[in-house]
C-alpha cells in the first residue's frame, strides 16, 4: 500500500510563476520543492496536500504521481496501467476516468492511449479483486491524467477536481476573464503590501480586487468549494483533520478581518462589468473592503500604490475608440505621472514593448488561456 506520508506531488501553475508557487509551498510547510516548467514537484504527506488545495492562491492543480515509465508502444501503456498501485486509491465501488495529454510524435491518438491505460488498470483490478470499477466520464469519483512526452509516460491522480482557480465566487463574468490563480500570481509578482493602496482601473468582473482582498484578510482560496479528494475511498479517515483544518482557516480569516483597514479600488468604464464585479465580491465576502467606481482609466487621477490590471489585447482592435497601439501609448503616457506607484500589467509582449515606452523592472512570459502574454512590472512616477 502506498504511504500517505510521502507522496510524490506535482503542483501546476501559470507558466513563469513557478518560483512564487515554490515560495507558497514552503510557507505551507512543504520542504524542498523543485521547480519545473509550469509546475513544482515535491514530496509531501496527504495532509499537506489537503492544506495545499485549501490554501494555495497560485496553484492550478495538485496531482499525485502514481506511476511512470518509458513507453515505446501502446502495449507499454497497458502494462503501465497494470503496475499502478490500487490501494489506497481505488476500490471496485469507486468510478474513475482518464484524460490523456500527449505530446509525442510516436503516439497520435490520445483517446486510444487512455483506453489502453484503462484496460491495464481494470485487468489489474480483476486479478486482485475479481471485479472492476466502472468508468464515469461525467462525475467520476477518481480522475486520472495520463501524460506522454518524448516516450515518458506518467499517470497522475488529481486531488483538486475542478481546477483551483474555480474558487466559487465568480458566479458571473465578462467575456475572456482572467483566471483567479493567474490574477493572484500577478499580485504576488507585484509585491503589493496590504498596507498600501491597490487599484485595478480596468476591473472587468473584479478578479484582481477580490483576490487582493482575500489575500489581505488571509482567507483560504478554497474555503468555499469542494475537492475531488473528498471522494477518495479512505477519506473518511481524514474527515476530522479536514474539518479542523477548515475551521482553523475560517477562524484565522475572521481574526484578520477585525480592524483591518484596506484601500482597494475596482474601476471600469462599463456599468455592467461593475455590477458583475460587485456581485462577485459579495459572493466572496469581501465587498466591504472594495470601493467600486465607474470611469475611464485614462481619466484616473494620479495616485500612489499598486496598480494591477488586465487591459484588452488579443482579438480586440479598439479600446475607447482608440486603436490598441494608440491606447497603450496613451496608457503608458498617463500612468508614468503616478507618484510612488507601481504597475503590474498583462498583455502581449509586442503591445507592451512597442507602445508603453517604459522600462519594466520585471518581465514574466506566460499564457492567459491560449494567448502568449507577458506580465511586466514597472515603477512609475517619471515625467510625462
Amino acid at each position: 500500500m502506498t504511504s500517505l506520508d510521502n507522496l510524490s506531488l506535482v503542483v501546476t501553475c501559470a507558466r513563469g510563476f513557478e518560483s512564487f508557487l515554490a515560495d507558497e509551498l514552503k510557507h505551507l510547510g512543504i520542504a524542498a520543492p523543485e521547480i519545473s516548467s509550469g509546475a513544482v514537484t515535491c514530496k509531501a504527506s496527504f495532509i499537506h496536500a489537503l492544506k495545499l488545495c485549501l490554501h494555495s492562491a497560485i496553484a492550478n492543480k495538485v496531482e499525485v504521481l502514481l506511476a511512470e515509465d518509458h513507453v515505446l508502444n501502446e502495449n507499454d501503456v497497458y502494462n503501465l496501467g497494470r503496475k499502478i498501485p490500487l490501494e489506497p486509491w481505488f476500490t471496485p465501488n469507486h468510478s474513475f476516468c482518464i484524460h490523456a495529454h500527449v505530446n509525442d510524435a510516436k503516439f497520435k491518438n490520445s483517446i486510444f492511449l487512455s483506453l489502453k491505460l484503462k484496460d491495464g488498470i481494470v485487468d489489474h483490478m480483476r486479478d486482485v479483486w475479481h471485479q472492476r470499477s466502472s468508468i464515469d466520464t461525467e462525475r467520476p469519483d477518481i480522475s486520472l491524467s495520463l501524460q506522454v512526452i518524448q516516450r515518458k509516460a506518467r499517470v497522475f491522480l488529481e486531488l483538486q477536481g475542478d481546477p483551483l482557480n474555480m474558487r466559487g465566487y465568480r458566479r458571473r463574468q465578462i467575456q475572456a476573464p482572467i483566471r483567479e490563480t493567474l490574477a493572484s500570481s500577478m499580485i504576488a509578482a507585484s509585491g503589493w503590501n496590504p498596507q498600501t493602496p491597490f487599484i485595478d482601473p480596468m476591473c472587468g468582473s473584479g478578479t484582481f480586487a477580490i483576490e487582493a482582498a482575500l489575500r489581505a484578510i488571509q482567507s483560504a482560496p478554497g474555503i468555499q468549494r469542494h475537492f475531488a479528494f473528498e471522494k477518495l475511498p479512505f477519506f473518511d479517515d481524514f474527515q476530522t483533520q479536514w474539518r479542523d483544518m477548515r475551521s482553523a482557516a475560517k477562524e484565522k480569516s475572521k481574526q484578520a478581518r477585525k480592524g483591518i483597514s484596506l484601500e482597494i479600488r475596482a474601476r471600469d468604464i462599463d456599468t455592467n462589468a461593475l455590477e458583475i464585479a460587485q456581485n462577485n465580491a459579495q459572493t466572496a465576502g469581501v465587498d466591504e473592503f472594495i470601493h467600486f467606481e465607474k470611469g475611464d482609466i485614462l481619466c484616473l487621477k494620479p495616485a500612489s500604490g499598486a496598480i494591477v490590471t488586465n487591459p484588452p489585447y488579443g482579438e480586440r482592435i479598439t479600446v475607447n475608440d482608440l486603436e490598441l497601439p494608440e491606447f497603450y501609448y496613451q496608457l503608458g503616457r498617463h500612468l508614468r505621472t503616478f507618484p510612488n506607484a507601481s504597475l503590474t500589467i498583462i498583455s502581449t509582449a509586442e503591445l507592451l514593448k512597442k507602445n508603453m515606452h517604459m522600462r519594466p523592472e520585471k518581465r514574466i512570459q506566460t499564457f492567459n488561456g491560449p494567448i502568449a502574454c507577458e506580465v511586466a512590472t514597472y515603477q512609475l512616477g517619471g515625467a510625462r
